[in-house]
């Protein structure tokens, strides 16, 4: 008997999120509950600019990098 595994990405490498058909690199981040004015994204290493996370695609099994950049002084 085989079983399938739920569509998930994983997040930071460690979190595991449920995916979905036609999910965003947006759609992450408000799942994740991130709202940084400094981000950086990546999926499957491919770094996405921040005008393209409402439309960037997020596929199945990926892997998503989220980088809050600190600063300050």
């Amino acid at each position: 008997m085989r079983v399938e595994k739920p569509p998930m990405i994983v997040v930071n490498n460690r979190d595991k999120l449920d995916w979905r058909e036609g999910m965003t690199v947006q759609d992450v981040l408000n799942a994740m509950r991130f709202d940084y004015a400094l981000i950086v994204v990546s999926v499957n290493g491919a770094q996405v600019e921040k005008d393209a996370f409402a439309t960037h695609p997020v596929p199945d099994g990926a892997s998503v990098q989220v980088i809050h950049i600190a600063h300050g002084g």
